[in-house]
């Protein structure tokens, strides 16, 4: 055969080698490598089972589902404030307790919770931290959350959970997290309504001291302008000024009147003259300075009803600010003094009977599979090695080369 042919033949072998593979092709291989292919599958399979039945540890989640309620202190305290103008503005800043799940799963997650339930349960020696040499607080704790879950499900209710070896233990560690749950609230609770109180106790003694301030202004106010009743006092001194100068006016005709029938030289007429000038002169008195106790200076009326309205006004809106403490100042005492549980628990956890993991249906399918795909591709991979050594192509010589360079030289 002669060298032109040779190579004919080279590349003929070369384009045999990097010919596709077809589906058909690929099952051949595999039936072809069938009892490896089982084999394989078998030992996998009953290694997946060994070590789920025997080896994985099982698991027990136990759960409780609590129900915040709203407490009555909080409900209390909206219809208190209802009819005020900022109880939009109260509401929205959460007076009223509106987040208790978010506060209760604030202390859920929290690092004290966390820690009562390891000191409680000795979870160090349990989880066999006290084997090692040094251990850290913030690993026993790792190791806690690890099992435990806090969750709001679509009704609002929260789900503690707790996953253990042991049922028994799993449900013991939910029912201590949540009565002391109970615990913590109230005592945040009962903090929050002491400092309530102490804030609303000392507002209310400022309050006491600008109401009784605005109280003496406006009775000063009363007392130096004889102003008992505003309203009634001008109306009662426009109707004796009306009167005087109705008497004026009735004078000035009767003397105009025995004038002209008697002319101007007359006692009665003189004596009238005086009469009106007196009434003239006590109007305009009147006027001026007012007189007794009820009538007003009219002149000065306008002035003093600014001042009058603004003090009015002052000691209504102290009265009203005066009131609002009060209810809140006696809403804060009745909370801290309240002595109702927080937490109201819909189910308690009770020891679980079926183990929540390990899930070995799931984990044998999922190993089947995995060793089906890892062995299919080692006998294509075989394959098509040994076609490329077969036939000696430029691929099969190229791995070779780049193979020399892992094994160890002599």
């Amino acid at each position: 055969m002669d060298a032109s042919q040779n190579r004919t033949f080279n590349e003929e072998k070369q384009a045999s080698a990097d010919a596709g593979v077809g589906l058909l092709d690929i099952i051949l291989i595999l039936l072809n490598r069938k009892f490896f292919l089982l084999i394989g599958l078998l030992i996998v399979s009953v290694s997946a089972v060994v070590t789920t039945v025997f080896i994985m540890r099982k698991s027990y989640t136990a759960t409780a589902v609590l129900l915040p309620p709203k407490s009555n202190s909080s409900s209390a305290l909206g219809s208190l404030a209802g009819d005020l103008p900022i109880s939009g503005l109260l509401r929205s800043m959460d007076i009223f307790g509106k987040e208790d799940n978010k506060k209760f799963e604030a202390i859920l997650e929290s690092r004290t919770m966390a820690e009562a339930v390891i000191n409680r349960f000795d979870l160090i020696r349990y989880y066999k931290f006290n084997r090692k040499k040094t251990y850290y607080i913030e690993d026993v704790i790792k190791s806690f959350y690890k099992c435990y879950a806090v969750e709001e499900d679509h009704l609002d209710n929260l789900t503690v959970t707790v996953k253990d070896k042991n049922p028994e233990m799993a449900a013991a560690m939910v029912n201590f997290i949540v009565d002391k749950l109970d615990t913590m609230s109230f005592e945040l609770s009962k903090q929050g309504a002491k400092g309530s109180r102490i804030f609303f106790e000392e507002r209310l003694r400022l309050m006491t001291a600008t109401l009784d301030s605005v109280h003496h202004r406006m009775a000063d106010f009363q007392i130096k302008n004889n102003m008992i009743d505003l309203d009634e006092q001008v109306k009662a001194t426009v109707e004796a000024l009306s009167g005087i100068e109705a008497e004026a006016m009735a004078t000035n005709i009767e003397r105009d009147v025995l004038a002209s029938k008697y002319g101007a030289e007359n006692s009665r007429i003189d004596e009238l003259k005086k009469k009106e000038n007196v009434l003239k002169r006590r109007i305009e008195e009147y006027m001026k300075e007012g007189s007794g106790s009820l009538i007003l200076s009219l002149r000065k009326t306008p002035e003093m009803s600014i001042t009058y309205a603004y003090l009015y006004r002052d000691v209504k809106v102290q009265e009203t600010l005066y009131a609002y403490i009060l209810q809140m100042y006696e809403q804060a005492k009745f909370r801290e003094a309240n002595n109702s549980p927080v937490v109201t628990v819909l189910e308690r956890a009770i020891p679980p009977q079926k183990r929540s993991s390990p899930k070995r249906g799931a984990i044998c399918i999922l190993a089947f599979f995995v060793a089906f795909v890892f062995l299919s591709t080692w006998i294509l991979l075989q394959h098509w090695f040994a076609r490329q050594m077969e036939a000696g192509t430029a691929t099969y010589f190229k791995l070779q080369e780049a193979l020399g360079h892992f094994r160890p030289r002599k």
